[in-house]
């Protein structure tokens, strides 16, 4: 679909993707839980197959639907890569939907009416997060201090220490360097940053660190570089000055003999070096930064609404967007308290947008997940103490939440070890978002609502 529309998949379109596939397994995962509950009541398992689907329809669809507006507003709002991130989360919310609704329940059919057997868990997993009994309402006040701490040291390190930039905000120059054979982009990041690094301490003029983003650009013997150095000063001896930089770093990965500066930065006459050169302003950046900051703003406004109209309440709303301001929060200050210590870029540039965009999209499913738990538990306990059915909702959705964050977190392990340098920063950012966000919606987002709703609940009751 995103080639027959011609779309560009840029980094935070990847995530996009990451975050599809996420609500994808969730979407299985919740309709197989339901179907082992199904299973466990006594029914058979064609009828349990069929109340399973049935019963997960209610959560899949509100989660989705959920993260599909989120979605839409950021695409209509947004610019750059926002706008490719939104994209490929539309198209792949849409197919997530088709597949583990419809395409599963086709081989399911199918299967039992050729009468084979379909089982749902084995010997391990049978009774695993099965019968809990634990009063997460009851350790509110924990979970309430903890993140308070967490918020206020991310507060902190965001107004003291703040952030690295990337070339995304910051501008730079960017040269495409053509080599006569093929290279990586790891090695020449390595040389590159250790020549620009050599520069600016050996220049008292030059106040900031020098970073250089590399990318492959085509094929494998072909590299597009976008260094910092100097990006203040626009005189040609500057430039002059970079490409030296830049020549000293990379005449070693070329073959030829006698490479010298005139060849690296004249390719009239010789096919390889710089094939082109261009100034990076952060402008730019900070018109995408601008957009991206209204498209969130806009997506959390009608995240809330959605939520409050479909749970017929206004704290349900309040619990799901504090879930995410906590999750968001935390996420950013980490990326300002670690930038610089962690031996991987946490710079902010579009890997960051990227990072908290799919955090939203992927904490709010959790969280509506079990909001509508705990509404099927309202209707079917209506004379029930409203803690007892939270906590129940709570304890009966532990099975998904586990299965559903370590299978994501699996995914975003083997990116973050074996992704490469560039991703590293998006999968590690991932791995903390769902972390803290899967945290967040039981031990933040329910209890805010429950609060909320219990202050309004005796607030009526009083009038």
């Amino acid at each position: 679909t995103l080639v027959s529309f011609g779309a560009v998949l840029t980094l935070p379109g990847i995530a996009g993707l990451v975050l599809t596939l996420g609500m994808a397994v969730d979407a299985n995962v919740i309709i197989y839980e339901r179907i082992k509950e199904e299973l466990r009541a006594g029914k058979g398992l064609g009828k349990a197959v069929a109340d399973g689907y049935s019963n997960a329809y209610s959560a899949i669809i509100d989660g989705q639907i959920t993260t599909l507006l989120t979605g839409i507003v950021l695409f209509v709002f947004g610019s750059g890569p926002v706008q490719g991130f939104a994209t490929t989360l539309i198209i792949g919310i849409i197919t997530s939907i088709l597949t583990s609704v419809f395409i599963t329940r086709i081989i399911f059919d199918d299967r039992l009416a050729k009468g084979k057997n379909i089982t749902f868990d084995n010997k391990l997993t049978r009774n695993f997060l099965q019968n809990t009994k634990v009063d997460f309402i009851g350790k509110k006040k924990i979970a309430y201090i903890v993140s308070g701490a967490l918020i206020l040291i991310s507060l902190v390190s965001i107004f003291t220490k703040g952030f690295t930039y990337g070339v995304d905000f910051t501008g730079g120059r960017t040269y495409v360097v053509r080599f006569d054979a093929p290279v990586t982009a790891e090695d020449v990041r390595t040389a590159v940053n250790d020549a620009f690094a050599v520069a600016v301490a050996n220049d008292t003029t030059v106040t900031t660190n020098a970073s250089a983003e590399v990318k492959q650009f085509g094929s494998d013997n072909q590299m597009k570089i976008t260094t910092t150095y100097k990006v203040d000063q626009e005189s040609t001896d500057v430039d002059a000055e970079v490409i030296a930089i830049l020549y000293s770093a990379l005449k070693d990965k070329f073959s030829q003999e006698n490479f010298e500066l005139s060849d690296f930065e004249n390719t009239q006459e010789n096919p390889f070096g710089i094939v082109s050169s261009d100034k990076v302003g952060p402008t730019i950046a900070n018109d995408i930064t601008r957009s991206a900051f209204i498209a969130v703003i806009l997506a959390l406004i009608v995240i809330f609404g959605y939520i409050a109209i479909r749970f017929r309440g206004w704290t349900w709303g309040l619990g799901g967007v504090v879930g995410l301001a906590h999750t968001a929060i935390i996420v950013i200050g980490f990326f300002s308290l670690f930038s610089g210590i962690l031996p991987f870029s946490l710079d902010i540039d579009q890997t960051f947008i990227a990072a908290i965009l799919t955090i939203i999209g992927y904490a709010i499913n959790d969280t509506v997940v079990i909001f509508d738990r705990i509404r099927e538990y309202k209707t079917l306990h209506p004379k029930a103490d409203f803690r007892q059915n939270v906590n129940e909702a709570l304890n009966s959705t532990l099975s998904r939440t586990m299965n559903t964050s370590l299978t994501t977190l699996v995914t975003m392990l083997a990116i973050a070890i074996f992704g490469g340098e560039v991703i590293r920063g998006l999968a590690v950012a991932l791995i903390l978002g769902i972390v803290i966000g899967t945290y967040a919606s039981i031990f933040i987002a329910t209890p805010i609502m429950f609060d909320v709703t219990k202050k309004a609940e005796a607030k009526k009751a009083s009038k």
